[in-house]
């Protein structure tokens, strides 16, 4: 068992050098070996999907949950370092290859590795749809990177947003109806987490200035509804994620604007919550500064009183079910605290007198 966790952890050092600057020093050799990582997965898969493995296949499934539980850190040179999910053994190739594609660094080698990957991998009958899947890669990654462009220029939940989310919609669509087809449930809901998790890296990976990688997640989550009716279970899948990965809500608090976080809450009650502790996390960490007569961070990375006081704002200035959550959780707040009336004592009195003058 211990061999074989030690072989699914280097795969997943692998997996992160292909997504790192270094993957452009691999040649053919460093490539092959990489594929041969990838078989190993692959081999494992079956090996464990077999006749009278039901103990083996329970006991790495359970091993591989307690290490993404301990969250191991990833190492400074390797930011997209993360523990493997069970139901990603099967995909080593598919896992490698997407790395390797997404990669504007990967070398020559070890793209057309990737894209021999796929056309082999489409010509094979059952699997044509990864064929296909190649091309709306490329076509999707050129129109986000457009997107991108444009996003700087317009207000948050502009059109250009909600052509972001549009697309985000479709790739999980497309996630979602493999589960009808040649993947199990639990397979396309770990490509879903994929996919998202790649998308909007969250806290300790790479995060870009400002926003803009956000703007599509909420236009996805704000949306009305789309044509033919779909897009419920893409929003459900995208929501759970949400709230169940700390760092890319604590990312997402960071990235958008307060507005759209009321709109989310006034939407959503499970998010409301979710995102009223991560304020309540904020604010227990500052500190009154007496010199200075403000409340601060703990660190310069910190959130600030300031911004706090907006988040809490956006709240109570937002839709009614938004503003009574907000004020029920800051009004408790202030008792736990021992009630004061008096400024720079709680936090909480302060936020309350500051959104009540």
């Amino acid at each position: 068992m211990e061999t074989v966790l030690e072989n699914l952890s280097r795969f997943a050092e692998v997996l992160a050098v292909a997504h790192s600057p270094w993957a452009a020093d691999w040649d053919d050799a460093e490539v092959s070996r990489a594929f041969q990582w990838a078989r190993y997965l692959e081999q494992l898969s079956r090996r464990l999907e077999g006749a009278g493995c039901a103990g083996a296949r329970a006991a790495v499934r359970q091993r591989l949950q307690e290490r993404r539980r301990l969250r191991p850190r990833a190492p400074p040179e390797l930011p997209r370092y993360r523990a493997l999910l069970f139901e990603e053994l099967g995909r080593g190739g598919e896992l490698l290859c997407g790395a390797l594609l997404h990669n504007p660094a990967a070398s020559a080698p070890a793209f057309h590795r990737a894209a021999a990957w796929y056309r082999s991998a489409g010509s094979g009958g059952g699997s044509a749809a990864l064929s296909a899947s190649l091309g709306r890669a490329v076509r999707v990654k050129a129109a986000t990177r457009l997107l991108r462009c444009a996003w700087g220029s317009e207000p948050a939940g502009g059109v250009v947003s909600e052509t972001g989310g549009q697309i985000l919609r479709e790739r999980l669509e497309e996630r979602l109806r493999a589960a009808g087809g040649e993947l199990p449930e639990r397979q396309a809901a770990a490509a879903c987490e994929e996919l998202l998790r790649r998308a909007f890296p969250g806290g300790g990976e790479e995060e870009e200035e400002g926003g803009e990688a956000f703007q599509p997640l909420a236009a996805l989550l704000l949306a009305e509804g789309v044509e033919g009716g779909g897009g419920g279970e893409a929003r459900a899948r995208t929501l759970d994620w949400l709230l169940g990965d700390g760092r890319a809500l604590a990312a997402l608090g960071r990235a958008l604007p307060c507005s759209q976080l009321a709109a989310l809450s006034a939407r959503s009650p499970p998010f409301a919550r979710r995102y009223l502790r991560l304020l309540q996390r904020w604010g227990r960490a500052l500190r009154y500064d007496a010199a200075r007569a403000e409340w601060a961070p703990p660190s310069a990375e910190g959130p600030s009183w300031r911004r706090l006081l907006e988040h809490f704002a956006a709240l109570w200035r937002g839709p009614p079910p938004a503003r009574e959550a907000a004020e029920s959780a800051l009004r408790g707040l202030k008792a736990e605290d021992g009630d004061f009336e008096v400024p720079g004592v709680s936090v909480w009195t302060d936020l309350l007198l500051a959104l009540t003058r």
